[in-house]
């Protein structure tokens, strides 16, 4: 594995259905090619108390102000045990959702004070960010059809109407023109595979121009 004094945090993003599962895999394995060590990561999640927060979150109606405070301890702790400690270590952190779900979901669709997220988020993160993010744009009702394939059972948020999701959907595209530096936004409609090319591409630049570091 090639040794780096200071890890990286990349984050990906997006509604449902929009194939972040296989386009992590996509890059965790290219990145290992390379010889880079890697942590995949989730949020909610990615620590014992996160894994207990993020069932109360999924599965539990609550207080949207409630539900938003819950994401950003989550993410307190998962900064704080898991991805700081590892990026410290020169590792390449993956993570499937970061904090731009909460200005997405909890903000762009819930209700919450876009505000109160800020400001939750200086609190909680002090500046801490993805170095870089993908965040993967589908219409929404392709969404939902590629979601209602699925087998296993769906949360609280799968069930919410269509219009909530137009909302975490716009979210998300606000977050990308705030962060354009950060955020690459992938339209996901193409095949997986089109896709897939196109996260690469995507990796390959930022490694070039921001890394010095290329995929060839």
């Amino acid at each position: 594995m090639k040794k780096q004094k200071q890890g990286y945090l990349i984050s990906f993003e997006g509604v449902d259905g929009a194939g972040k599962s296989s386009h992590i895999a996509r890059v965790k394995a290219r990145l290992e090619e390379l010889g880079f060590e890697c942590l995949q990561t989730r949020e909610p999640g990615g620590t014992p108390v996160g894994e207990a927060i993020r069932e109360l979150v999924l599965h539990h109606d609550m207080d949207v102000n409630t539900e938003l405070l819950l994401m950003y301890a989550a993410r307190r702790q998962h900064m704080v045990e898991t991805i700081q400690p590892a990026l410290d270590r020169g590792v390449w952190v993956i993570t499937d959702r970061f904090e731009d779900s909460s200005f997405a979901y909890q903000a762009g669709a819930g209700g919450a004070s876009w505000e109160d997220c800020q400001q939750l988020s200086k609190w909680a993160l002090k500046g801490f960010e993805p170095t870089l993010t993908f965040l993967f744009d589908l219409p929404i009702a392709v969404s939902q059809s590629r979601i209602q394939g699925r087998a296993g059972a769906s949360d609280k948020f799968e069930e919410k109407p269509t219009s909530y999701f137009e909302a975490v959907r716009a979210g998300f595209i606000k977050r990308s023109q705030l962060n354009p530096r950060r955020i690459r936004l992938i339209d996901a409609q193409p095949p997986e595979a089109e896709v897939g090319e196109t996260v690469l591409a995507e990796l390959d630049k930022f490694m070039r121009t921001h890394l010095n570091l290329g995929l060839a």
